[in-house]
């Protein structure tokens, strides 16, 4: 059990340490190919904080433990939106100025819907899959479409959020450094937590819900 433990706390230091590279690192190699600071940042919020929830959910896919992958999927967007927004919000009134919001969780309202709908029967097919896929990709893009409408500090915060140094040799080791503390935390996460799990008597779609997801998100309540 303190085996278990030590892995799935070193596996949520080395996602937290492997999520901020990879955005430093992305960040700078899109400036690199031309991507604007502002474009950069957009692409960063809509895939950097997602990083080390992907990479788990890959990992538990690939040893058989779906079930952990879908909890952790549903389980981050809860705690992203209940406990890092819930905390945000108690230390400091939050402002909402980005006219992107308003649409963006509408559209999450959706995927939400869309999710619920397809697993009715009890299985999310690869069809279904592939369905959701799509949709984030035309989400990606209506943002990108309609991101020159916002207001100038809203522009500036974003872009500054991408702010990066531009060395190609630098951000290119990040990346791989990233990529590698990812594929590890993400392996000790998946080892770690069905063993504590078992140990509390929870099945791996409560452990992807409860520890697993509230520990991969985190970082970014902090």
């Amino acid at each position: 059990m303190a085996e278990a433990w030590g892995f799935f706390a070193l596996g949520l230091v080395l996602l937290a340490l492997g999520g901020d590279s990879i955005v430093k690192g992305a960040s700078g190699l899109a400036q690199k190919l031309g991507a604007s600071p502002f474009v950069a940042g957009l692409l960063l919020v809509a895939f950097g904080t997602s990083l080390p929830e992907l990479f788990v959910n890959a990992r538990a896919y690939v040893v058989g433990a779906q079930e952990l992958a879908l909890g952790n999927a549903v389980g981050s967007n809860i705690v992203n939106l209940g406990l890092t927004l819930g905390l945000a919000a108690i230390s400091a009134p939050l402002l909402v100025r980005m006219r992107l919001l308003s649409p963006m969780l509408v559209l999450l309202a959706v995927a939400s819907l869309a999710l619920i709908v397809f697993g009715l029967d009890g299985v999310i097919s690869r069809i279904e899959g592939c369905v959701l896929l799509l949709a984030f990709v035309a989400a990606v893009a209506f943002l990108l479409a309609r991101s020159g409408n916002e207001n100038e500090a809203v522009r500036e915060g974003i872009a500054a959020y991408a702010a990066t140094r531009s060395v190609l040799w630098m951000n290119l080791l990040r990346f791989v450094v990233a990529v590698a503390l990812l594929y590890f935390g993400a392996r000790f996460v998946v080892q770690g937590a069905p063993v504590i799990g078992a140990a509390w008597g929870w099945s791996p779609l409560l452990v992807g819900l409860l520890p697993v997801a509230i520990g991969t998100a985190l970082p970014e309540a902090a």
